[in-house]
Parts: structure tokens; sequence; C-alpha cells
């Protein structure tokens, strides 16, 4: 194609034409210059649907981090739900003197009765699954700046970054004080292997510290039930947006 051009344009000038060559050089270039348009263009649609199968990855990946999340988090809010139910039972003296004088060696690491041994320790340390939020952080895509989804996505994050260490905080610093304080009973070492012992049945049953220290941790974590109750729902109501968004390309970027 080259070789033909060049032609045209020594055919031109050895027959005196300069006019005509002007003009075919000009027409050339205008044609070069509308390629070189053409090329851009199509190289610029190219990358807007690459940046656009991207966006809709990290949007993807963000669905899958919440998915998971929520699958732990209803794990856990049920056990938060449940040792709090069992700590109120002790509280308003609602477990009779048989359930603990029914407890021996043979039953002691039943579903029934494990709950108990560990009611005043057991804490919850959620960590939720950042990948998907931090790619987004790092998108190059000016549209995203004003977008509904993405803003309700950093929102999301940015408080539960913000206010999730501190719940984890409270009920881990809690519990790890009460393991230390349980270092003062005889029945300390064989509690910390998981080895019946009668006096830490006897300590379940009638000391006054104990029933303290239940009420102190249960005032903690009835705010953890809470919080990861709405955090629950939450996550479930940001996977609905999510999902809405990415059923349709076209209204990716809104």
């Amino acid at each position: 194609m080259i070789k033909f051009f060049r032609k045209i344009r020594q055919d031109l000038l050895s027959k005196g034409k300069t006019g005509k060559y002007f003009k075919y050089a000009i027409g050339e270039i205008v044609l070069v210059v509308i390629g070189i348009l053409i090329a851009l263009y199509i190289n610029n649609i190219r990358e807007n649907l690459l940046q656009k199968h991207y966006t809709i990855g990290v949007f993807e990946q963000i669905r899958k981090d919440l998915v998971n999340d929520t699958l732990q988090l209803s794990i856990d809010f049920k056990k938060i739900k449940h040792t709090n139910e069992l700590i109120i039972d002790i509280l308003e003296n609602n477990v009779p003197d048989s359930f603990y004088s029914n407890i021996n060696v043979y039953n002691y690491d039943s579903e029934v009765f494990m709950p108990f041994r560990s009611l005043a320790t057991d804490f919850i340390n959620f960590q939720p699954n950042n990948k998907g939020y931090d790619l987004l952080k790092t998108l190059n895509n000016k549209e995203l700046v004003n977008d509904s989804l993405t803003n309700s996505i950093l929102s999301y994050y940015s408080q539960l970054n913000t206010e999730l260490p501190e719940y984890n905080k409270v009920t881990v610093e809690l519990s790890k004080r009460n393991i230390q304080e349980y270092k003062q009973y005889v029945w300390f070492e064989n509690w910390a292997i998981g080895k019946y012992d009668y006096n830490f049945i006897e300590y379940l049953k009638d000391n006054e510290d104990n029933r303290k220290r239940l009420a102190e941790f249960y005032t903690y974590n009835s705010v953890n039930e809470n919080y990861w109750k709405r955090l629950k729902q939450s996550s479930g109501n940001l996977i609905n947006l999510i999902d809405n968004r990415i059923k349709d390309p076209k209204r990716l970027i809104k």
C-alpha cells in the first residue's frame, strides 16, 4: 500500500503536476489523520470494555467477600445469642440443681454442658474479608467517583473497619482477664485442658464471683449481639445492591 501511494506521487511529480501533487499529499495526510483517529477510537473502546469487565470483577469479589462474611456472621451471631441466653438462665436461677448434679466425667464434653464451661471467656473476634474493598480503593475509574453503589460500599467498610475492632477488643480483653482470674482456683488446670473437675461444677453453681463475671460479660456481649445483627443486615443489603447492579452490565456505572 505504501509503494502504491509512493508511485502515484512520483508519477505526478514526473509529469510536472505540482498542484495536483500537493492536493494529493494533503488528501493523504487527511487519510492518515483519520486512520489514527479511528485507531485511537477503537483502542479507547477496547480499554473502556476492559475497564468495565475489571470493574465488574471487583464488584463480584466484594460480593463474594460479603457472602462469606454474612455466613460467618450468622454462625457468630447464633453463638453470641446462645451464650447470652445461658448467662441469663444462670443469673435468673433458671438452671436447676439437678443439671449440675448430673454432670460427670462421661458427659462433661457433651453439647449440652460444653457451652457452660466458657460463658465468661468465649469471645468472638470477627475479621471481615477486605480483598474486594482493597481492589475498589485502587480502582482508577473516574466514573465511580460519584457512583451510589461505590459510595455505599466505601461507607460500609469505612465504618466497619472503625467500629468492629472496638467491639472485638472489649470481649477479647474481658475474656483474657477472666482467664487470669481463674488461675486462683484449684480447678484451673483441669478446666484449661477440658478435664472434668467437681470443684469447677460447684464454682459454676454457687460462686458469687462467677455470677458477677457472667453479668459483666453479658453487659458487653449483649451489645455485640445487637451489633452483629445489624452488621449481618447491612451486609445482606449491600449484596442486594451489588446484585441489582451487575445483573445488567449497561447499568454498571450509574
